[in-house]
């Protein structure tokens, strides 16, 4: 349900297929409370939260994929706004490691998460996808961030490198286009364009000498007008009325929305409340909370409260959570629904402003035709010589602008040529970034060195403290060298048994987390393992379990001792009670009132 709600896929078994209508996650992400919700069977998933300075925002968002921006200037997908509330930019890596040419493709949050997540969905454990030629490239290019490989100024500086070998091919061809289009009308050269406007010059004086020649007053008579002018300011006093009734839908509309955040923090005050009452619900007390004194002293009248002596509610009378919750989404609907209708008669109310205010514009124009029309034919003949003087000139301004096209398709190929100096210091300083990212040798090689310590201290066989572990910066796949003879190595793919395949990508895991804890490397603090001891027996290798949940439990009280660990298992390894971990478990069995499932009341397949 954890990676449901990161954008994962559900496994629709039947009893998820019958009882499952929605589920919700909890975040904490910096000082934000984050609330995940997501659907059966819908690709995109709901994200509330509420910003420092107050205001609740919700998003619909799509799980995965491409599409248009939802969330500042470049959010589209759950992944991206996950990465942003965490203050990681949009991470890109090459879609094929080692191609410059490829394209740049989103590192997204769930490949990321795997990393987090062993669901071991197969027989043998998948390590991470690494034997999978399409999905390898992404957990390489998970494991070298982080290691350190991709630095935010590296993943700047190829973002930078791709904008401008895409600016300098743009350019060019458009300077090749409009050179094409000059030619072909004649204006291919400044000299031509100049010659165009020398003859338009001699033509624009001569007609305006013929314009101020002829120009002369003319008698205007406006009293057959007069109807006009009351429509006129008939129509100015109805939009004045229309616009105050947009403006009074506006302050509805803000009236509602008002509402809406209110409800929505309160919806965050019901989910915590909830939860506050699901962990105190088995709660009792032996003494009085205020005094000290044992509260078997007194005996609490019955159907009363043990402790206030109050009359207990009957159950079916108790305030339902899961109601209030279903009123406030509901009231969250009628609201969206009045926002809606608000929103379709604004936008009536908008357009019959608009056909108000072009029936104005119209009659105002039929005035000024019936005043236009008592001209003399001499101001016609002006006024056709006016219309003349604005078409020389508009095409003087026409070719003064396509004058100037010659010169920027010369000017666009300079900046082509720059831009091949721009990608050369690009390439050079994201070599040099490549290097100085040697943090990332270290940080191998601390996680190799842990994915050993792991290896002997589960006891996994035919691995001794005289091995060594190499992992090989290519395929980025740890090999074993055994009493570190190279030609002997063997990895995860050629260990032999299913359960020793199965130690491999726990030990790795645990190194990984380890190692990103000691190191400082933005690895997720949240590890989730299904079936960690799968294909080997407890009661077969019983020192293999034990030694595992000794080590498991050792760094967790360590160098884990933030991380959020979860184990699904069939067998329970309890950690020493005097240790400082923070241990919870659960039985699960059918039929068992004591232990039941995660679905009580479900039976069937």
């Amino acid at each position: 349900m954890v990676d449901f709600c990161f954008g994962g896929s559900l496994e629709l078994t039947t009893a998820v297929q019958r009882e499952l209508l929605s589920v919700q996650l909890t975040l904490t992400i910096g000082e934000r409370q984050v609330l995940i919700e997501r659907a059966k069977g819908e690709g995109v998933a709901k994200v509330s939260w509420i910003e420092d300075d107050g205001e609740p925002i919700t998003l619909l968002i799509r799980t995965k994929g491409d599409g248009p921006v939802v969330y500042g200037d470049d959010v589209v997908n759950l992944s991206d706004l996950l990465l942003r509330l965490l203050g990681y930019p949009i991470i890109r890596v090459r879609k094929r490691t080692g191609d410059d040419d490829s394209p740049m493709v989103r590192l997204s949050f769930r490949d990321l998460l795997k990393f987090c997540y062993l669901e071991q969905e197969q027989l043998d454990s998948s390590f991470f996808r690494l034997g999978q030629p399409i999905l390898a490239e992404k957990s390489k290019d998970a494991l070298n961030f982080f290691a350190g490989y991709y630095s935010e100024r590296l993943s700047t500086l190829q973002a930078e490198f791709d904008q401008a070998r895409t600016d300098q091919r743009s350019k060019t061809e458009a300077a090749e286009r409009i050179r094409g289009f000059l030619a072909q009308f004649g204006f291919a050269s400044a000299s031509q364009i100049d010659a165009e406007i020398a003859k338009d010059h001699f033509r624009l004086v001569d007609v305006q000498a013929d314009l101020t020649a002829s120009a002369d007053d003319f008698f205007r008579q406006t009293h057959f007008v007069d109807e006009q002018r009351v429509r006129l300011r008939q129509m100015s006093n109805q939009l004045n009325a229309e616009q105050e009734t947009l403006e009074d839908l506006d302050r509805r509309i803000e009236e509602q929305r008002e509402l809406r955040a209110e409800l929505m923090s309160m919806k965050f005050k019901v989910a915590r409340a909830d939860r506050a009452r699901s962990v105190l619900s088995g709660s009792a007390f032996e003494n009085c909370p205020q005094c000290g004194q044992p509260l078997a002293a007194h005996r609490a009248p019955e159907g009363s409260c043990y402790l206030c002596l109050q009359v207990v509610l009957p159950s079916s009378e108790e305030i339902n959570p899961a109601s209030i919750s279903s009123d406030l989404e509901a009231r969250l609907t009628d609201i969206e629904q009045a926002l809606r209708r608000h929103a379709i008669a604004r936008k009536r109310q908008t357009e019959r402003i608009v056909k108000l205010v072009a029936d104005k514009d119209r009659l105002d124009r039929e005035v000024s035709e019936l005043l236009s029309g008592y001209e003399t034919d001499r101001a016609a003949r002006s006024r056709q010589a006016e219309r003349e003087v604005a078409e020389i000139e508009e095409r003087i301004r026409f070719l003064n602008r396509v004058k100037a096209m010659p010169g920027a398709v010369t000017e666009m190929l300079a900046e082509a040529d720059k831009l091949s100096e721009v990608i050369t210091r690009l390439e050079r300083e994201i070599r040099q970034e490549q290097m100085r990212l040697s943090k990332a040798d270290e940080n191998f090689s601390a996680l190799g060195a842990n994915f050993l310590e792991a290896l002997i201290a589960t006891r996994v066989p035919g691995v001794g403290p005289t091995d060594t572990v190499n992992i090989n910066r290519r395929t980025l796949i740890p090999e074993i060298w055994p009493e570190g003879d190279e030609t002997a190595a063997y990895s995860f793919f050629t260990a032999g048994s299913g359960g020793k395949k199965t130690l491999f990508t726990i030990c790795f895991a645990l190194a990984l987390h380890r190692t990103a804890a000691i190191k400082g490397m933005p690895v997720p603090s949240l590890l989730i393992i299904d079936t960690p001891l799968k294909n080997i027996t407890p009661d077969i290798n019983p020192e293999l379990v034990a030694a595992f949940y000794k080590y498991l439990y050792r760094i967790a009280e360590t160098d884990l001792l933030n991380h959020q660990i979860v184990i699904i298992d069939q067998a329970l390894v309890e950690p020493s009670p005097e240790g400082p971990l923070d241990f919870v478990d659960r039985l699960m069995t059918e039929d068992d009132p004591e232990h039941p499932p995660l679905i009580s009341y479900y039976h069937g397949p």
